[in-house]
């Protein structure tokens, strides 16, 4: 036989088995087993599931109007109105409702009277000529300024009275920043008798002013 006669042959794959041209077109991960038919071969992979896209922001159409605000109340992320203003329960309470997210110190206070929830943010330097203070009592058996007004030492205070405000937001005088006035009583002066800076100038006991502002 002459050799040029011979023609080559391609060896064919063993039963069961893919060849490199049986891969082709065949996506990783469609579960086409070996010997599998040309139709499973052929048929496309399963669809990725996609996560549902969620709306958080209300289209532009539905948003408020108001970007900002005076006089704001806020009640589960609804704005309303009025929220500058104190309202008083039937027991004189102030009507407060505030969650206090930052954790910071409140304390309740008598004005005129009634009791409204001050939030305490520490002691301030300022030049009362200079900058609107409004007037705080605090009743006390005793206390000692320096010469600039200042305390020597922690006042002696009477246990469980609490302090006395001249006034609250929405009145004219009122400002953020207290100037501390002490009201010495005797020792056998029920505490919360004084409810009001009215009060306070009426009974006859000394008041000193002082240079302690608070915010």
């Amino acid at each position: 036989m002459d050799e040029g006669s011979i023609t080559p042959r391609t060896p064919s794959a063993p039963a069961g088995r893919l060849t490199v041209g049986s891969l082709m077109g065949v996506a990783p991960g469609t579960g086409i087993s070996p010997g599998g038919s040309a139709a499973a071969r052929a048929a496309p992979p399963p669809p990725v599931p996609v996560a549902p896209v969620l709306r958080t922001v209300p289209p532009a159409g539905l948003l408020p109007p108001e970007e900002e605000g005076q006089n704001w109340s806020i009640v589960e992320g609804e704005v309303g109105h009025g929220g500058g203003q104190a309202r008083f329960r039937s027991d004189g309470v102030e009507a407060l409702t505030y969650n206090n997210p930052f954790g910071q110190l409140f304390e309740r206070v008598w004005f005129d009277g009634r009791i409204v929830f001050a939030l305490e943010a520490g002691e301030v330097e300022v030049d009362p000529d200079r900058v609107k203070v409004a007037q705080e009592y605090q009743i006390v058996y005793a206390v000692e300024l320096d010469e600039r007004g200042k305390l020597r030492r922690p006042p002696e205070r009477v246990p469980g009275q609490y302090n006395i405000y001249d006034s609250i937001p929405g009145m004219e005088r009122y400002s953020p920043i207290w100037q501390f006035n002490y009201v010495i009583v005797p020792r056998d002066y029920r505490p919360n008798t004084l409810r009001s800076e009215r009060d306070c100038l009426a009974s006859g006991y000394p008041i000193i002013r002082s240079r302690v502002f608070e915010n």
